[in-house]
């Protein structure tokens, strides 16, 4: 597969045709190590990790010689992972974050020193917390970077939480990115479930070239393998979502169409109109005039705007709330006009009629 960003350097470049490789051995390569003791764990432990996941985690490590590896999620994993890390030549670290203080350090610590493995591991507490990505709010671990195992660039880390009832995984890539390299390998476990393809279909949709993701359906849990081309900022995720947006936008409304714009977002027209012209909702001499007081002139603003010829209104999501708030305006577009677009960014109703 070639290269994707232009911009990458020459070792940048091996970093992660490294990485690209490792993973295909990994999951091609026949492994002639003994691992029967991962069925074994498994089975008594009952982990939520699916035996032929670990033994993949066994084989990339193999494989791709990690220095520091991150894992969000403490459990039998972390003890898996070091284990392996400990049939290498090269000195790798770990470093395991959770958010429950009575799971994963207690058990993995037991086997660690019945095993006398020789890996660093340093386990971190981090309480779950809510933050901004690219104005979407969403749960991360609060971590405490100077407590990491390594001050090395993370080459592989394991999502394998939080869960799905505290808020589910779509955070933690965002914030891996600020700890990762072109060529670091992110696992993501439960790959087969619904949340997770949501999940994965999300990073797709912002992240693009930014990353290549491979999904192993076969495996137990299904398993999602996300090599990381280049990092994304925090800070360029907004307009990631803007620029997807408007592409969406584009292919759905012609530019001889004008369109409404719902929300305080009125400042980012440039970016969303492509050439067309946008009209604020609400507006008064073509500028934005603030929210309706009341459902009911939110709809009589809506008929003049459409009568006057506005083919679309658009909800970008950080205006989802009046969905919410105006309730009647809500029901008013779902029973009247076909909603031609729906997804975490953007609703739109086609309103010509």
């Amino acid at each position: 597969m070639a290269i994707k960003f232009a911009n990458l350097s020459s070792k940048e470049r091996k970093l992660l045709e490294v990485s690209r490789v490792a993973v295909r051995n990994a999951k091609t390569v026949v492994d002639l190590t003994n691992t029967s003791w991962i069925d074994n764990l498994s089975s008594r432990s009952g982990w939520a990790m699916a035996p032929d996941s670990l033994k993949f985690l066994v084989r990339l490590i193999a494989q791709f010689k990690p220095l520091h590896i991150l894992e969000f999620g403490s459990g039998v994993s972390t003890y898996v992972m070091a284990r392996a890390c400990t049939q290498l030549k090269k000195s790798s670290s770990i470093t395991s974050i959770d958010h429950d203080p009575e799971f994963g350090k207690t058990t993995v610590e037991r086997l660690l020193n019945k095993f006398k493995l020789h890996c660093r591991i340093s386990f971190q507490l981090a309480p779950l917390v809510a933050r901004d990505f690219g104005g979407k709010t969403l749960p991360i671990y609060h971590l405490q970077d100077k407590l990491f195992a390594s001050t090395a660039p993370v080459d592989l880390v394991l999502i394998d939480g939080p869960p799905v009832m505290l808020g589910g995984r779509e955070g933690v890539l965002y914030q891996t990115m600020g700890f990762a390299r072109p060529g670091t390998v992110v696992i993501l476990d439960d790959a087969n479930r619904s949340e997770e393809k949501t999940i994965i279909g999300r990073w797709r949709d912002i992240l693009r070239d930014a990353i290549e993701v491979k999904l192993f359906t076969r495996f137990t849990k299904g398993l999602a393998v996300i090599v990381i081309v280049k990092p994304v900022e925090k800070h360029n995720l907004f307009t990631r979502r803007i620029n997807v947006s408007a592409k969406e936008i584009g292919k759905l409304i012609s530019k001889s169409k004008s369109f409404i714009l719902v929300g305080e977002e009125w400042w980012i027209r440039d970016q969303i109109a492509s050439g067309r012209k946008v009209i604020p909702f609400t507006e008064k001499n073509c500028q934005y005039w603030g929210p309706p007081p009341n459902d009911n002139i939110a709809i009589e603003e809506l008929e003049r705007l459409r009568t006057a010829g506005a083919s679309h209104i658009v909800f970008l999501w950080p205006s989802f709330w009046w969905l919410d708030y105006y309730v009647k305006l809500h029901h008013y577009l779902r029973s009247k006009f076909p909603c031609v677009l729906e997804n975490d960014r953007l609703v739109i109703f086609d309103i010509r009629k």
